[in-house]
């Protein structure tokens, strides 16, 4: 089969590249997907430059999520043969992937492939992130990154549920959102944020950049409420005290998807339910940049380097 390969972690524009592997088999518990579609994340560059929580074992398939048809089980597997999954597994870059079958989701009849190949991080992660805060309609949380796709999706997801949301943004020209965004480096954001939310505090923060930003907001966070700590475009310390955390039982958590998925199965049906329906009813968008063939696949990279946030790259296969 043609799979984009890497034999040593690096700039992907260097270390990978598109040949002939021997087709992998379904162990137990696993199946082989017939992958159609992948699409670009920036996990997958980290992926590829060895800076991921997963590591790759050499040589490796680059890709971690995709779309396609089971073509065939291993034993112990209750997903039919012709079923069409998404998935997030190392390995998507490839015409096809034996994919663990709890990694994967049915997807419903008549979903177009890219929104499929798009389903199994940045949906599920928006859900679950939501699900790491204790919040009720008509709560205030806010969100730094804000024209990221997580954000949107979480905007969407909160907004629909009668939440309300706040961007924290950088500096700089951009185009407006759909939901109020204020800039991060305003000298006075505390006060700034309470204006904009009408006095209300803060239910939660949900920072995907770090450093001194989320110090910064602490005092707009209300008693009890929570932050999730899902990225690093920061990697600076947080200067945050003891007494900031305890005085007001302020809950501080770090976040990632594996480990959520792993520790979340009684709520993984009811995610997966309300994430197709709010696709189905358009209130979740997954915009596709631009698409690709696997054979053009630096090409592919380039555009996602480039493309604005939200949208993504699919590779076809």
């Amino acid at each position: 089969m043609r799979a984009a390969i890497f034999q040593e972690r690096g700039d992907p524009a260097t270390v990978l590249t598109v040949r002939d592997v021997a087709s992998p088999e379904p162990a137990a518990g696993e199946v082989l997907v017939d992958v159609d579609a992948s699409v670009i994340q920036p996990a997958d560059l980290m992926f590829i430059g060895g800076n991921y929580r997963i590591r790759p074992t050499f040589p490796q398939v680059a890709g971690l999520e995709g779309t396609g048809i089971v073509v065939a089980t291993g034993a112990g597997v209750a997903i039919a043969l012709g079923t069409r999954v998404a998935f997030r597994y190392p390995g998507a870059w490839a015409e096809r992937v034996a994919v663990p079958a709890e990694r994967c989701y049915i997807v419903p009849d008549g979903l177009a492939i890219d929104t499929a190949a798009q389903f199994a991080l940045n949906p599920v992660t928006a859900w679950a992130l939501l699900d790491e805060l204790t919040v009720v309609p008509g709560d205030w949380i806010a969100v730094s990154a804000p024209r990221s796709a997580i954000a949107r999706l979480v905007t969407a997801i909160a907004e629909r549920r009668g939440q309300r949301v706040l961007g924290l943004s950088r500096p700089g020209s951009h185009q407006p959102l759909s939901f109020p965004t204020i800039e991060a480096t305003d000298d006075h954001l505390v006060a700034r944020i309470l204006d904009r939310t009408d006095g209300s505090e803060l239910a939660g923060f949900l920072d995907s950049v770090g450093g001194p930003l989320v110090s910064v907001v602490l005092p707009a966070l209300r008693t009890g409420a929570t932050i999730v700590s899902y990225g690093v475009l920061d990697n600076e310390p947080i200067p945050v005290r003891n007494s900031d955390l305890i005085y007001r039982n302020l809950t501080w958590k770090g976040f990632g998807i594996d480990h959520w998925l792993a520790t979340a199965t009684d709520r993984r049906e009811s995610m997966t339910n309300e994430l197709w329906a709010l696709i189905r009813e358009g209130t979740i968008e997954l915009p596709v940049a631009s698409r690709h063939m696997l054979e053009h696949i630096q090409l592919a990279l380039a555009a996602a380097t480039t493309t604005s946030p939200g949208a993504k790259v699919v590779v076809r296969i």
